[in-house]
């Protein structure tokens, strides 16, 4: 079942969707609206070491944190109104972070649609209690098989019928609570090791009552990292002629520590773009981000490492109505 919005409210949302998008298309680079998403790390630590993460196989360098309550509740208050959904997860396991449910809850107590994307190796029946009276919107749970063998191998320290037991849990305390949200979303990456069990893995989720199956591009987090590079599955389309990446236009992702950074693939904050502890507009509008902006229309990338061999922002395309999840066919 869909979630119906107003009609006056829908107007809007739409209107709001055509400006971004104008301003996108006009390439400017000090932008006039909010962002349409807002990712915020709760924490970069994680429990598991999987094979396809930065943060898993040992790359990531950067100082391991938890987001200041202090700070999050800044953020959330400026942007409040003004960004519909947060996604409380970056890099790391979000239910590390103790006051995750708190999050949740103060996040939607402000208007602001929240979300997380776990591994669900720590989803206890206490835990998923909390974040769903917390007013969860969307669950992403990421299993990556079908099978133990698969899943241990890619995510090393899981327990796959733990894991499967603990999602399997969350779906039915999800079935207690009436209303259209929580949607649970089961996920599995397109990979060389899953190929194989993709269609399995879509029939058992799609049979166990989820609200979405998917089966989610393999990420390169931009070709930085040989090891993860050449996990992409054989199949993968070579992108289109580059169009300027959306999420600067779109997105604003925020480190545990405050620090603003294009996206995920600057896992390690080599390109930090400012700090949003003096306010989360002034750093997205600020010099080191439009100088991005500039860096992506006039195609000068080769001294941001993060984008320079980039392919995932051909993920999507933005349209007058919509800026995010329209995966191009071309």
């Amino acid at each position: 079942m869909g979630i119906r919005i107003p009609r006056g409210r829908r107007l809007r949302k739409r209107a709001a969707s055509l400006v971004k998008y104008l301003g996108y298309k006009a390439g400017l680079v000090r932008l006039p609206y909010y962002p349409d998403r807002m990712y915020l790390e709760s924490t970069n630590a994680c429990n598991l070491n999987c094979i396809m993460c930065p943060n898993g196989i040992g790359t990531m360098k950067r100082k391991r944190g938890y987001m200041d309550w202090d700070l999050f509740r800044s953020i959330v208050d400026e942007m409040a109104g003004h960004v519909p959904v947060t996604t409380l997860h970056i890099w790391g396991e979000p239910l590390l972070h103790p006051k995750l449910p708190d999050m949740i809850a103060y996040a939607r107590q402000k208007g602001i649609r929240p979300e997380i994307s776990t591994n669900a190796t720590l989803l206890t029946e206490d835990l998923s209690k909390e974040i769903l009276k917390a007013g969860l919107g969307t669950i992403y749970m990421c299993l990556d098989g079908a099978s133990a063998e698969t899943y241990e191998a890619i995510r090393r320290r899981g327990d796959f019928e733990q894991t499967r037991a603990n999602i399997q849990r969350f779906i039915d305390l999800r079935r207690q609570v009436p209303g259209p949200e929580p949607q649970v979303n089961v996920q599995i990456i397109e990979m060389q090791p899953t190929l194989p069990e993709v269609e399995e893995f879509t029939k058992q989720w799609r049979q166990a009552g989820v609200y979405r199956v998917s089966v989610k591009p393999f990420d390169s987090w931009g070709n930085q990292v040989d090891a993860i590079a050449s996990l992409r599955a054989a199949e993968a389309k070579v992108p289109p002629k580059r169009w300027h990446c959306p999420n600067l236009w779109f997105h604003v992702h925020i480190y545990w520590d405050g620090t603003l950074v294009c996206c995920d693939r600057d896992f390690d904050a080599l390109y930090p773009l400012g700090n949003v502890a003096g306010g989360v507009m002034k750093a997205w509008n600020g010099p080191a981000m439009q100088e991005l902006r500039r860096k992506h229309l006039a195609r000068r990338l080769d001294d941001v490492p993060s984008c320079r061999n980039c392919v995932e922002w051909s993920w999507w395309k933005p349209t007058p109505f919509q800026s995010f999840g329209n995966r191009p066919q071309e």
